[in-house]
């Protein structure tokens, strides 16, 4: 049994309490993760803001070289990877191959986008009482530690949706997966590691909710926290993230609205798939 270990400051690490990840499709043991302890999770936030001024000094076409190489890195693994996922979600062997390879395309897109990252010039004459021989300058600056907290039903690519457009834009990562999704989370992260980016810019934090969970969310070192999951977890974060910017991506808003001239055998099929299918299976913390 692989036993898997945490990034931290470019370096990977064990911890003294470890939780052991089944697979929900036959109870196989897949491995362990640590279980990080609040003190561990101390050390990572200190590794990360220490990262942050050499990150965010670099050029948008220097930081993107580092997404373009993670991206081709995941092609090159993406069966194996994506071998892990299947088994540690219960996912099809085509549908976990399949995301590997889309989160590979998703973060080269961000590393394009990225570099069309641009301030703005205002002339003063738009404000009230202002003279137009003024001239107002936007920049756009990164936030600092983003945490991306993702979900089990997509740890790969809904993990790479908060964390390469948040390095794109001169941000450093806490990166927290899901339980249930923990390999397949450190895997993306091993593929960041191979990609040289910077120690202390990516870090990745495993551990039981009861220990950690409020603790990195209330954490004072976090500038920003980007969820997917459920909305009761949404909605306690919101609560406990205080004044910081948080982006949250929540359930219960699918519903579907079925027209008198519609087939409704093709109908029902689609609702009952979407209703019930893994791809909108319900998402934990």
């Amino acid at each position: 049994m692989t036993r898997y270990q945490n990034l931290v400051n470019g370096k990977w690490k064990s911890s003294e309490q470890e939780i052991t990840i089944y697979s929900p499709i036959n109870q196989e043991e897949l491995g362990t993760v640590p279980a990080m302890t609040q003190t561990e999770a101390d050390e990572a936030m200190q590794a990360a803001r220490a990262a942050l001024p050499a990150w965010r000094a670099l050029s948008a076409i220097e930081r993107a070289a580092y997404l373009h190489k993670t991206a081709a890195i995941l092609e090159r693994d993406k069966e194996e990877i994506g071998t892990i996922l299947a088994k540690e979600v219960a996912k099809g062997i085509k549908a976990a191959i399949g995301e590997v390879v889309r989160t590979a395309d998703l973060i080269r897109y961000a590393a394009e986008e990225g570099l069309r990252i641009t301030g703005q010039a205002m002339e003063g004459g738009g404000f009230e009482a202002a003279s137009k021989n003024k001239l107002a300058v936007v920049r756009r600056e990164p936030l600092g530690i983003v945490l991306a907290i993702a979900p089990f039903n997509y740890p790969v690519n809904l993990s790479a949706s908060k964390i390469a457009p948040a390095l794109i834009a001169g941000n450093v990562i806490m990166f927290k997966p899901p339980t249930q999704g923990s390999i397949s989370g450190l895997l993306l992260a091993k593929a960041f590691e191979e990609a040289g980016i910077p120690a202390g810019v990516f870090n990745t934090i495993t551990g039981r909710g009861s220990e950690i969970g409020d603790y990195i969310i209330e954490h004072k070192e976090v500038n920003f926290i980007n969820f997917t999951g459920s909305t009761p977890i949404g909605e306690r974060i919101g609560r406990l993230a205080g004044m910081r910017p948080i982006m949250l991506e929540l359930g219960g808003k699918d519903a579907a609205l079925v027209l008198e001239d519609a087939d409704l055998e093709h109908a029902a099929k689609q609702i009952v798939a979407g209703a019930f299918s893994y791809f909108a299976s319900g998402r934990s913390f």
